[in-house]
């Protein structure tokens, strides 16, 4: 192999993700045309022909090989082999373990989802955060005509990703989430994770178990939902939970009876979205009670 192509294999086994994108392995060779961390570089940067005759060594040597669930992504052959969730988060840097997935793994449900429930954003959110991180890898650079720079593209997830079901929502606003620590997943946050409850309760078991769980957790949790949902971007998520910590449990908290001013008369302001209007219903929350 060439001294570029050596060196780039050695920084790709240092990075941490066991499948990588073209712009994973771009910006790799980025860093290293940046640091002159190789011998024989012509120029300051790379270009996408340098990119493709690199990688092309790369995968004749046997140092990767196309990834069997993204045809379009690159796995390390001597690193070894990631659960579902370590691959899809590696491959798709926005996305994040929600819904039913996110309740088992905080002990909030008993339930063993068969698939693997996962946020992404919209297309349009989707775009506007591949235009920043772009911005924040290559800043000025991204500007400069002479600048021949591999994009970043949106992720296109298969059904199945070893071996595991995968179910996808999308959603326009980022949502809470942090890294799982010893892994290279993201996970809601527990607080967004009692958001998306209520948001889609489909996609947790549904709302009578939605109410086992906020009822039998929600009291232990009670800082982190209302410091949610104090941000919350809908108001029916604030009318929602309000109803259920402050009526259904009998939390009663100044915060909470603050959002009773996202109450109002319509048959749209149901418990559960995925339902039709009830007419049993909460007087002072204004919701129908369609469970």
């Amino acid at each position: 192999m060439t001294q570029l192509a050596e060196t780039l294999a050695r920084a790709l086994l240092r990075q941490p993700k066991p499948v990588l994108s073209n712009y994973d392995i771009f910006r790799e060779l980025w860093g290293i045309y940046r640091s002159g961390s190789a011998k024989y570089l012509r120029g300051v940067t790379p270009n996408r022909d340098v990119f493709r005759r690199t990688r092309s060594l790369l995968r004749s040597e046997g140092i990767i090989r196309q990834d069997s669930d993204y045809s379009s992504h690159w796995r390390i052959v001597d690193r070894p082999d990631a659960p579902a969730e370590d691959v899809v988060c590696s491959v798709d840097p926005f996305c994040h373990i929600a819904h039913l997935s996110a309740l088992q793994r905080y002990g909030l449900s008993n339930r063993r989802p068969e698939s693997l429930f996962l946020v992404e954003p919209t297309p349009d959110l989707r775009r506007q955060l591949v235009r920043e991180q772009m911005e924040h890898d290559y800043g000025d650079s991204l500007g400069d005509p002479e600048a021949d720079i591999e994009p970043a593209k949106a992720v296109t997830h298969p059904g199945t990703v070893r071996g595991r079901p995968v179910a996808i929502d999308t959603t326009k606003f980022a949502g809470d989430q942090i890294a799982i620590k010893g892994s290279l997943s993201r996970i809601a946050t527990v607080g967004q994770t009692f958001l998306d409850t209520l948001d889609s309760p489909d996609r947790c078991g549904g709302m009578s178990h939605v109410l086992d769980i906020w009822t039998e957790h929600g009291p232990t949790y009670c800082e982190e939902i209302i410091e949610r949902m104090e941000r919350a971007e809908k108001p029916i998520w604030k009318v929602r939970a309000g109803f259920i910590l402050e009526e259904y449990i009998g939390i009663r908290d100044d915060r909470i009876a603050g959002w009773v001013r996202f109450a109002q008369r319509g048959s749209s302001r149901v418990l559960d979205p995925g339902k039709s209007f009830a007419p049993k219903f909460s007087e002072k929350w204004m919701l129908s009670l369609n469970v």
